[in-house]
């Protein structure tokens, strides 16, 4: 069941939209489902497993090589969103990620690439 919101520009107070319940929303990005890969920094650093969007990410990430991605670069895909938090979280595992800051004539970006060398144990 839609619940009432606030009319949006347009709607008037008695008319307004309903939006969807979260349950109801459709997903804005494909599944990721079983997206599973296990791999190891190199040479003596930890190996872990990853899934879901932190799997994608590294995987892109690779992939890249030195010349690494933007955010705007990783949404394109339809599917990097967050695209700071997967680096964050990948971070924090221990992944070698460098963020190189861009200025463009509208913005400012972070382009990021691996630091330091992964290996691919098992997809």
């Amino acid at each position: 069941m839609a619940r009432m919101v606030a009319p949006g520009a347009g709607d008037t107070a008695r008319g307004g939209k309903s939006a969807p319940l979260a349950s109801e929303r459709a997903q804005n990005t494909p599944p990721v489902g079983g997206n599973k890969l296990i791999v190891r920094v190199v040479p003596t650093g930890p190996t872990m497993t990853l899934s879901g969007r932190e799997a994608q990410t590294i995987k892109l990430l690779i992939e890249r090589g030195a010349r690494g991605f933007t955010s705007g670069e990783a949404l394109s895909l339809g599917w990097a969103r967050r695209t700071s938090h997967y680096v964050w979280k990948l971070r924090r595992r221990g992944v070698p990620i460098i963020t190189t800051r861009e200025i463009t004539a509208d913005a400012r970006l972070g382009r990021y690439s691996l630091g330091g060398r992964v290996h691919v144990v098992q997809a």
